[in-house]
């Protein structure tokens, strides 16, 4: 008979901890999570039960500490991320959710909460956690989610069967070029725009593991919202809207060049850092 070695849970949870405590702001949390994901359990019985670990366990969640120790994100580990109290499968095909990102769905909701069956256009869905979530939070939306990767709108499409959701129309497109003679009440977007070269190597931590195509940008990072911005009023409805997330640095720049093509009232949001997270305005054919 083959003897089942068996490990105490908060044992190996203070092992993976201290491992990851010079790169994580959360390193017990973290081994929390990764561990209470192989047992397939709520982390909190770690508090409240007494847990032992088959060996079989402990040698995938040392692998996994490991890969976190090199950058891997936690999302990507676990394979899934929270957005917006909902749970999204993530994998290395598409960013990890940011919680800032939320600032453009609540803006959306607070412009369009009373419209019935406004036209969307979000332009590079990734994992598709916008558009799912407008979906859900708004009245019968008819929304279309470009990417450019194949691979994201695979995600995409599956995230939303997780989460019954049947009716958007998910496009592989660079920007607009699949976007034929449509226009929309909503355009919204958080493309890449992040200039890779003034990221220190602290900052490049973790988030080089992501896909590039979904986080740098040319010109200061402006290259991408620069081609939103110029080409939206091409499809933009009378009266409708533009929302883009942007970086720190970004909310001048963006202000200017939606105003230089015609949008109006055009402003911007902050972030729980009160950073200038997301910029907006309407536009009007007058």
């Amino acid at each position: 008979m083959i003897e089942v070695l068996l490990k105490d849970a908060q044992t190996l949870i203070n092992s993976g901890a201290k491992k990851l405590s010079s790169v994580s702001n959360v390193p017990r949390l973290e081994a929390e999570v990764l561990l209470s994901n192989l047992l397939e359990i709520n982390p909190i019985k770690f508090h409240t039960n007494e847990i032992t670990v088959s060996q079989r366990l402990v040698n995938k969640f040392e692998a996994m500490i490991e890969s976190r120790y090199k950058g891997i994100p936690i999302a990507y580990l676990v394979g899934k991320k929270e957005f917006w109290s909902m749970e999204f499968d993530i994998n290395q095909s598409v960013l990890v959710p940011r919680p800032e990102t939320e600032l453009l769905i609540e803006q959306a909701v607070e412009v369009f909460g009373n419209h019935e069956s406004p036209k969307i256009l979000e332009l590079g869905t990734g994992s598709g956690i916008i558009s799912i979530v407008l979906s859900k939070e708004l009245r019968e939306p008819i929304i279309t989610a470009t990417d450019i990767s194949h691979e994201a709108l695979i995600t995409a499409k599956n995230n939303a069967d997780k989460h019954n959701i049947n009716d958007i129309n998910f496009v592989e497109s660079n920007w607009f070029d699949s976007i034929k003679n449509e226009k929309f009440d909503l355009i919204i977007s958080n493309p890449p725009y992040v200039d890779k070269s003034k990221l220190s190597n602290k900052e490049l931590f973790g988030i080089d593991m992501e896909p590039d195509i979904a986080l740098y940008s040319k010109n200061n990072g402006t290259s991408d919202l620069e081609i939103i911005i110029k080409n939206s009023p091409t499809y933009i409805l009378d009266s409708g809207w533009l929302f883009l997330e942007h970086g720190y640095d970004q909310a001048e720049y963006c202000m200017t060049e939606m105003q230089k093509v015609g949008f109006k009232e055009v402003s911007n949001c902050k972030d729980i850092q009160n950073i200038s997270r997301m910029t907006f305005g309407m536009h009007t054919n007058e």
